[in-house]
């Protein structure tokens, strides 16, 4: 079925991955900042 966690071995693919998370986490945190503003002002 599943083998777990496999390393990315090409550095290409590595970049895009880390590219994604990296949109993730800024994302995140946008969004978190956004949600706190409005519970401030309400």
């Amino acid at each position: 079925m599943d083998t777990g966690a496999e390393p990315i071995t090409d550095p290409a693919e590595l970049g895009q991955v880390r590219q994604q998370a990296r949109m993730i986490y800024a994302k995140s945190i946008a969004t978190a900042a956004v949600l706190t503003a409005l519970a401030m002002v309400a």
